[in-house]
């Protein structure tokens, strides 16, 4: 089996990281869906990866994907402490947020 599939995910997971870094949303929402549309194109081929080649490039998607989640997680806490600035700002906020016991800054 061909690793073609693997590769463009790999290539569209790095472009939506990369774009995460940059804070380009129009690009996160591009290579958001890239991304999707890999994933449907491996899943419609129901590959069987089984060289070390392609095992390898499982292993650095899945590598990719973490990294990508953490970034996702890192800019939704930073947005969720910006709007909690602003609603005690704005007096409509904890003036003291704290964090929760899921490890989240809480209202």
């Amino acid at each position: 089996m061909t690793t073609a599939p693997l590769e463009a995910l790999i290539s569209e997971q790095r472009a939506l990281i990369a774009a995460l870094d940059r804070d380009d949303v129009e690009a996160i929402a591009q290579h958001t869906a890239g991304v999707d549309e890999a994933l449907v194109r491996i899943r419609a081929l129901a590959p069987r990866f089984t060289g070390s080649e392609a095992k390898a490039l499982v292993e650095e998607s899945m590598r990719l994907a973490d990294a990508a989640r953490v970034r996702v997680n890192v800019l939704a806490d930073m947005t969720s402490r910006r709007l909690a600035r602003f609603a005690a700002a704005t007096g409509k906020g904890n003036a003291n947020p704290t964090y929760g016991r899921n490890g989240r800054l809480g209202r």
